[in-house]
């Protein structure tokens, strides 16, 4: 999957011992054949010592690739078959196969309330009404319902879906000195999950008091948007097939959202476009106003950390884990300059006069300005060599 090099005619201990290339590659050219899809490689021969290296150039692949219908798994010095699970979610994590299509359970286990639910959240976030009697084909052409069964995707969002996906549900996890000490567990459909665990997120975190003045002035830890939006993309975004459920840790100085898979291939987080790995499921949180714009949410998070001002982000991925990390930046909460501007705006003051005041570039205090707007501690009025800023009370 990865790719990388293969040396023939160096021993495992690095020693340098050659080869014929001749007949490896008279080797290499059956052993090709009998790789399903077919895999290109590129070949050279290194001259070491007066001794043959044949070197073996395999690309990274976009799929699977099997040898008589069994795929491998190299495990330290020696390669295993992978089990049927694992090529299920290998193959999901590569977007290989659209693991949310697949028929899962017996229509029967459907909840109508859920539907009723869906169909209601459909008319007011996207202001289109479904009549009752074109729910069950809107449902497959959503790919909820696929013949008598509901997809995965439909397992997720129109049944208690840990019932079927035992892992698909989330947990929150308080943690003090790297050890856990409270956790709480959410299970529902997708949608239910992603409402209870940002309300209990919300209220776990509280908000920071800053003082300006004689004035107190409460604001959340974390960008509340921001958080939204992680917790949802984790849930959207997520691998299935993966037996891990979507995890949030928090920490007295950071916030961690966690899920099973990491990006899929092609995406770049610098440029994020929008390549779903469960696009049938994505739809459904469309539909019903989870997700506002495809491809939006890294760009939406970061623009919302900025805007706070206390917060950094940042955003890890690995094999099969992805994670977004909030980090509380004490070092942008109100400095000694902040707080003399905010003294010296018990007055509308130009921000001239302002810059003169504390001694700085009117540009480092328009800096500061807009810092102080983001969280609601300062105010401007009027355009131009008008404008006046002044506390927000």
């Amino acid at each position: 999957m990865r790719g990388g090099y293969l040396l023939v005619g160096v021993s495992d201990d690095g020693k340098i011992l050659g080869c014929d290339p001749k007949k490896v590659t008279e080797v290499l050219a059956s052993s090709l054949q009998n790789i399903t899809p077919p895999v290109s490689v590129r070949t050279s021969v290194v001259d070491v010592g007066g001794r043959k290296v044949f070197v073996i150039e395999v690309p990274r692949s976009k799929t699977l690739c099997s040898i008589g219908g069994v795929a491998y798994i190299r495990v330290g010095s020696g390669i295993r078959s992978l089990s049927i699970q694992e090529i299920v979610m290998l193959s999901s994590e590569l977007g290989t196969v659209t693991w949310d299509e697949f028929p899962a359970v017996d229509i029967s286990n459907i909840r109508e309330e859920y539907v009723e639910w869906f169909f209601s959240a459909m008319k007011e976030a996207r202001g289109r009404e479904i009549p009752r009697e074109e729910w069950n084909r809107y449902l497959r052409s959503a790919r909820a319902i696929k013949g008598s069964k509901l997809t995965n995707a439909g397992v997720l969002f129109f049944t208690d879906a840990q019932e079927f996906l035992p892992h698909s549900g989330g947990r929150i996890i308080r943690m003090e000195n790297d050890r856990p000490v409270w956790s709480k567990e959410f299970s529902g459909p997708v949608w239910k999950v992603i409402d209870e665990m940002y309300a209990e997120l919300m209220s776990q975190v509280g908000s920071v008091e800053v003082v300006s003045g004689t004035r107190r002035k409460k604001l959340p830890e974390y960008p509340p948007r921001a958080i939204r939006e992680a917790i949802i993309n984790a849930f959207a975004h997520r691998n299935y097939a993966i037996p891990a459920d979507v995890r949030v840790f928090i920490y007295p100085d950071r916030l961690v959202i966690r899920n099973p898979g990491g990006l899929m291939p092609g995406v770049d987080l610098n440029d994020p476009e929008h390549v779903p790995r469960n696009p049938h499921l994505c739809g459904l949180l469309y539909d019903s106003g989870y997700i506002e714009k495809y491809g939006y949410g890294v760009r939406m998070i970061r623009s919302e950390c900025k805007k706070h001002g206390l917060v950094d982000v940042e955003f890890r991925s690995s094999a099969n884990r992805f994670e977004v990390v909030f980090k509380k930046a004490s070092a942008k909460m109100l400095d000694e300059i902040d707080r003399k501007i905010i003294e010296f705006l018990s007055i509308p003051r130009r921000s001239g006069e302002i810059a003169e005041y504390v001694g700085l570039s009117k540009p480092s205090v328009l800096r500061r300005l807009k810092k102080l707007e983001s969280l609601g501690l300062v105010m401007s009025v009027g355009n131009g060599s008008q404008r006046r800023y002044s506390l927000n009370r």
